[in-house]
C-alpha cells in the first residue's frame, strides 16, 4: 500500500493546503456533533414540558373535584 504522505508533518501541512482542509474537517465535525446533540436536547426539553403540563392538569382536576 502506498501512502500519500511520508510523515505526519506532511499530512498536517498538505502542501500548504492543510490549514484549509483541517478547518473544513473541524467545521464539518462540529456541525455533525451539533446535529446529533441539539435534537437530543430538544427531546429532553419537550419531555420536561409534557411532564409539567401533565402535573398542572392533574392539579387542576384535583382542585375541581374538591367539595
Amino acid at each position: 500500500m502506498q501512502f500519500q504522505f511520508e510523515n505526519l508533518e506532511e499530512l498536517l501541512v498538505m502542501a500548504g493546503h492543510g490549514e484549509y482542509v483541517w478547518t473544513a474537517v473541524l467545521v464539518s465535525l462540529l456541525t455533525m456533533a451539533w446535529l446529533l446533540v441539539k435534537p437530543l436536547q430538544q427531546h429532553q426539553h419537550n419531555l420536561r414540558d409534557i411532564a409539567r403540563q401533565h402535573r398542572r392538569e392533574q392539579q387542576r382536576q384535583t382542585t375541581n373535584e374538591a367539595p
